[in-house]
């Protein structure tokens, strides 16, 4: 093997190995197990505003933030993907299913261009909490997440490592989901892709259906004959 093509070899290599690890962690690479596991954070799905703070009670360097979790379906699996344009600590966070059972794994990037990788759990409180591992890309140490008010709040608390297991605040975000209405109920309409609550109208065959977020709507575009069997099934 030339120089050049064994090159090439180790340079595809290290892009599986990226794709199917995050952290040294195997990620779930089947679509429908990485989707199953990641309906636990279906929750997460849709659009949010809020307000964050530095420090709770005071408003010096406080900030307003938007972002959107959506499902992405790929040739690495399923994940839940958040994007926010002016997020002040990440721009964008996907989430994907470690092959351990009850285990995330997610990478985020920062306002700044740097990528981090974490690894987590979902706590007895429903608290899923990431901590990122590089000693050495410590921006953020640690993000958690959970939601309240029957999934109409979020709140994300980000953390930086001091030393061990001590972290200190950098702020926390705390968001209302778009069109939520307290105090009311509704009936809750399925997303047919993720099974989450669907807003979106899609159609195939004349019938309509609905989707939760644009990557279950795009899903949906691509692959409606198998979706709409699979539904029936």
């Amino acid at each position: 093997m030339n120089a050049k093509r064994k090159k090439n070899w180790w340079s595809a290599l290290a892009i599986l190995f990226i794709a199917t690890t995050v952290v040294g962690i195997e990620v779930v690479a089947d679509q429908s197990r990485g989707k199953k596991a990641l309906a636990a954070l279906q929750d997460y799905v849709g659009t949010w505003k809020g307000a964050g703070q530095v420090r709770r009670g005071s408003t010096q360097g406080a900030w307003i933030e938007e972002s959107e979790w959506v499902w992405q379906f790929d040739k690495q699996g399923a994940a839940i993907v958040q994007k926010s344009a002016k997020g002040k600590f990440v721009t964008q966070l996907e989430l994907r299913a470690a092959e351990k059972p009850g285990a995330f794994v997610a990478t985020a990037k920062t306002p700044q261009g740097a990528v981090l990788q974490f690894a987590g759990e979902l706590n007895a409180s429903g608290r899923l909490v990431l901590v990122n591992k590089d000693l050495q890309n410590q921006v953020v140490g640690r993000i958690s997440i959970r939601t309240v008010a029957a999934g109409k709040r979020m709140i994300v608390m980000y953390e930086k490592l001091l030393t061990g297991t001590l972290y200190s605040r950098l702020g926390e975000l705390g968001s209302t989901r778009k069109g939520s209405m307290f105090g009311g109920g509704a009936t809750m309409i399925e997303c047919i892709v993720s099974g989450g609550k669907g807003t979106i109208p899609v159609t195939y065959n004349g019938k309509t259906y609905y989707v939760c977020c644009s990557g279950c709507r795009d899903y949906f575009n691509d692959n409606a004959a198998e979706v709409v069997a699979a539904a029936a099934d």
